[in-house]
């Protein structure tokens, strides 16, 4: 039988090894035209067939990314049985026996796997940990990042040899639908994939499974009609007092009682309280104590990127350094800025083009979100250094690039 592959930069010659272990003659296409070679020589060194273009003929399969428009790439003489998604290929060759945690969502996916990979350490247990900043060992409150990595859905059936307990695993748009505990972080906006023939919803709901699934409790109903039990997080943290940059968040949280936590130093702990109630929910299904839970909560420190704070010369710098710097995102910080007074003498720094990302920064939403807040803008231009405005208390960084 013979199989077509569409896209190999998205783990396209993972998928082409499992089907060649199961007798087909797999011919790979690289139709954007971009694949490293390093991906190129794995495919032909593995004895599957590659182009830029499908030759013509009839396939049993034809597989390709949900976020892939395969309709551009198909010609007339090209005939096709059946077409699969990644996620769905990815749900029938995975064979990892440990436990996995998947989390896929709009925002806030590297935030709560790095939060659930803190927690599980302070319990006691080995856990891996693969995110968009690279995937290796979190041990004794440090990710030890030994490679960089996709978080395409493919990457799942790569992760490295070795006993632990867990493996946290962030996946876009979607994961295999075998996890034991399969998360959603959040919709937000059911954006259109693959030149809008699709949303964006349709491929993250292949993330759910016959185990455990958590999603936000606004959104549970939307979920459950991909036919899965759902369970909701949200509600279980409430902010004290008047937060301020700079300074850590008095919290209380709903686990196993109310207990009070002081939260997020060095960084924008406001920005976590969605991974915080999401964890919490995760947490109490595989009964994680209460007392772990408190100890790890006051003891994390934020990722690199995802709202660091420093100071220099009287002004502070928040940092975001990510792929999935968005209007949404953009508009998420102003609106933690916001609330606690900081819009004040802001001014945004702005990078705009990032070769390694696939979702480009859309700049007429940005600018919408922007004018709203009425703050200053300025685009970085090839790293260069930039002018300050005169008058500016915080700098406000975005940056949208791949792995870090």
């Amino acid at each position: 039988m013979k199989a077509l592959i569409f896209d190999i930069i998205h783990g396209g010659d993972y998928i082409a090894e499992k089907l060649m272990d199961r007798g087909y003659d797999v011919y790979c296409v690289d139709v954007y035209r971009y694949a490293k070679q390093e991906i190129k020589d794995r495919i032909v060194e593995m004895g599957a067939n590659l182009s830029e273009e499908a030759p013509a003929g009839e396939y049993a399969l034809l597989l390709a990314p949900s976020h892939c428009p395969v309709d551009m790439f198909l010609r007339d003489d090209v005939i096709v049985d059946k077409s699969v998604t990644f996620h769905q290929a990815v749900g029938e060759f995975i064979d990892d026996k440990r436990f996995r945690i998947e989390v896929t969502g709009v925002k806030g996916k590297t935030s709560l796997c790095y939060m659930l990979a803190h927690i599980l350490d302070k319990a006691g247990k080995k856990v891996f940990l693969h995110t968009s900043r690279g995937q290796g060992q979190y041990v004794n409150g440090e990710h030890r990042i030994d490679k960089l990595m996709s978080i395409a859905p493919t990457s799942l059936l790569v992760l490295p040899e070795g006993d632990y307990d867990v493996m946290v695993t962030e996946v876009s748009l979607g994961g295999s639908g075998k996890a034991d505990i399969a998360v959603i972080t959040n919709l937000l906006e059911d954006y259109g994939i693959a030149k809008n023939t699709g949303k964006a919803s349709t491929s993250k709901a292949s993330i759910l499974t016959d185990n455990i699934n958590i999603v936000e409790s606004s959104e549970c109903e939307f979920w459950k009609g991909f036919g899965k039990d759902v369970i909701g997080y949200g509600g279980r943290v409430r902010v004290n007092g008047s937060p301020r940059l700079g300074e850590p968040l008095d919290i209380t949280i709903d686990y196993g009682g109310k207990h009070d936590v002081r939260f997020g130093e060095g960084f924008l702990g406001l920005e976590y309280i969605h991974a915080i109630d999401a964890a919490l929910t995760i947490c109490e299904q595989m009964s994680i104590p209460k007392d772990v839970m408190i100890s790890a909560l006051e003891s994390f420190r934020g990722i690199p990127g995802r709202g660091e704070i420093s100071k220099e010369n009287g002004i502070w710098t928040v940092t975001e350094r990510n792929p999935g710097i968005s209007h949404i995102s953009i508009g998420s910080t102003l609106s933690t800025m916001k609330r606690m007074d900081a819009l004040d003498g802001l001014t945004v720094i702005l990078d705009p083009v990032n070769r390694r990302v696939c979702d480009k920064l859309d700049i007429e939403q940005i600018m919408d979100v922007i004018d709203k807040y009425d703050v200053k803008l300025i685009f970085l231009n090839d790293g260069k250094d930039v002018t300050i405005p005169e008058g500016t208390k915080t700098i406000l960084k975005f940056i949208k690039e791949g792995f870090q």
